[in-house]
């Protein structure tokens, strides 16, 4: 029925649908049959549309005057090109809409369409030139995005950063040095002392940038992120180059000791060994021992000691790191009498191994073979693993450590009892929240008697209150409000730090765990009464957890 409907406009350009006087429509007219008819007019490739022609049927269907005056429902359209902005306006695209038998774009529209949008930055020509050859190709009404411009991010500053200039004695691995000429290792040669001279350089530093602006392709200037400038410190031992204020030099002679944005130079006493020889030692300074702190030497000094080959049977005290090359020895004493061996530090203890000693350690303990029948107490971690992780056993005597223990094999075949208390400083944070608590309840307290002073001033008439009564109460109700709200978020802090040093703080095995092992966290504690594999103990603050590693979905164990 359509087709004695539709008909060309005069110029062809158009579709018209017109109701004719000798034809009427039922209630079932619907657009059934529409593209054949425009088919036949040669209008298929027009745009329909689709509103005019619902409502032409809707006119026809009421038989309104309209509908035989005509209604245009087609018509021929040129391709279109719409700019799209995206990406924070760091990105345009052009969306091509191919022609209904209309024209494809030309170079003036593109133009165009980019200046309205005030796109002027970063333009891609062949992406232009793409536009323009997609307008000819598409399909009447088929769509073709490309991106035509781009805009530059801006490049962020860079923080200032300091370059040591000097190796770090506290990363210096001792070990005999293999000679350059013949191939042949000398055992007593445990390579250089790290040292430096007076006026030697330190440390540089590499000043903050500024960093470059970015634009939009509109052209909009992105300002950049400066990078965070920091200055060279100067210590103990060091200065800021006159010629360079980039370069930390040396002013006396000595050892370097690198901090995170300066360096001091520590006296350096170095000796061959420490023994009857030379006698008990103490120094302000570092200490570097090429061969052994022998028995019954007391050994004290305010910065590192190295030594490079064992200790045995002394009693050494530093304020700062302690490195082993070879062992920590003591020899066996009976229950309850003090160790002969006895090694603090205020930093970190590294060695090979230790056995019937006493270890303290502020932060770590890093052992690489053993640790046997020995008292071990740190602040941090008990580390007693070595490169390869296949060696490192903790066994005998009592281990109380401030965070976590990583061994592969915990205890020993036998009946020997290990203990090892993992993160001590849990009892630290139960008090801590306890007395947060305690806070807690007392703010709520002091907030509900300012409510109360409140109600009691409201039941005065407000001819009878002063201005001073309602503004002091105000004051405190605002300071108890804020010391409410302050001790709520220490006391949530403190809870939230203790759930993440729980889950990190455990005791790892990564070999075997014997039996006669008792592995304590808080007061609770589990003893083993058989082996177990790979293994670790956890605890969540009301029992005691050992869970199996050698499963992917790994499974808790009865201890």
């Amino acid at each position: 029925m359509w087709d004695k409907f539709v008909a060309l406009s005069e110029d062809g350009h158009a579709v018209l649908a017109k109701l004719s006087p000798d034809i009427t429509v039922d209630n079932n007219f619907d657009t059934r049959g529409l593209d054949e008819a425009l088919e036949k007019v040669g209008a298929s490739n027009f745009y329909l549309i689709e509103d005019e022609v619902k409502r032409f049927i809707k006119l026809a269907k009421e038989t309104s005057g309209e509908a035989y005056s005509g209604i245009k429902i087609a018509e021929v359209r040129d391709a279109t090109v719409e700019v799209v902005l995206s990406d924070h306006d760091m990105l345009a695209s052009m969306v091509v809409t191919g022609a209904y038998k209309g024209e494809p774009l030309k170079g003036p529209q593109i133009v165009h369409a980019l200046a309205q949008s005030h796109v002027t930055k970063g333009i891609n020509k062949l992406a232009l030139k793409k536009v323009l050859i997609m307008s000819h190709q598409l399909k009447p009404g088929e769509t073709f995005t490309q991106p035509v411009a781009k805009g530059k991010n801006p490049v962020q500053g860079k923080d200032a950063k300091f370059i040591p200039l000097v190796k770090d004695p506290a990363k210096q691995v001792l070990a005999p040095q293999e000679d350059q000429q013949d191939g042949k290792v000398d055992m007593l040669d445990l390579g250089e002392t790290i040292t430096v001279s007076e006026n030697d350089p330190l440390m540089k530093r590499v000043p903050a940038t500024k960093g470059e602006p970015g634009i939009t392709v509109q052209g909009r200037i992105i300002p950049p992120k400066p990078g965070n400038d920091s200055v060279l410190k100067e210590g103990k031992g060091s200065a800021v180059s006159p010629q360079n204020p980039n370069l930390l030099i040396a002013t006396v002679s000595g050892m370097p000791m690198l901090k995170e944005k300066g360096v001091d130079v520590e006296d350096a006493l170095c000796l061959k060994t420490i023994g009857v020889a030379t006698g008990h030692v103490k120094f302000k300074g570092n200490v570097v021992v090429f061969g052994n702190i022998e028995s019954d030497m007391v050994v004290r000094a305010t910065g590192t000691l190295t030594v490079g080959g064992f200790i045995e049977s002394a009693d050494v005290q530093v304020q700062g790191d302690i490195q082993v090359a070879k062992g920590i020895i003591g020899h066996n004493v009976s229950e309850g009498e003090q160790r002969s061996c006895i090694v603090k530090s205020g930093g970190t203890i590294s060695a090979n191994y230790a056995q019937f000693c006493e270890l303290q350690a502020a932060e770590d303990i890093h052992l690489n073979v053993h640790c046997m029948n020995s008292e071990v107490r740190c602040g941090k971690d008990l580390v007693v693993v070595d490169a390869s992780e296949k060696h490192g056993t903790l066994s005998g005597g009592h281990a109380k450590i401030g965070g976590k223990v990583v061994c592969v094999e915990l205890g020993v075949e036998g009946d020997t009892a290990t203990y090892v208390e993992a993160f001590a400083r849990f009892q630290m944070y139960k008090e801590r929240q306890a007395k947060l608590k305690e806070q807690y309840t007392q703010a709520q307290e002091d907030t509900m008697s300012v409510i109360r002073k409140e109600l009691e001033l409201k039941k005065i008439p407000k001819s009878e209150r002063t201005p001073e009564q309602e503004q002091e109460l105000e004051t405190f109700k605002q300071e108890s409000n804020e010391h409410l709200e302050k001790v709520k978020q220490a006391r949530d802090s403190n809870e939230q730090e203790l759930e993440t040093a729980l889950e990190a703080n455990v005791v790892e095995v990564k070999g075997k765990v014997f039996t006669h092992v008792t592995v304590q966290f808080g007061e609770d504690k589990v003893i083993t009464k058989r082996a177990h594999g790979p293994s670790i103990f956890s605890f969540n603050q009301y029992e005691i957890k050992c869970r199996s590693l050698l499963d992917e979905e790994a499974f808790e164990e009865e201890v």
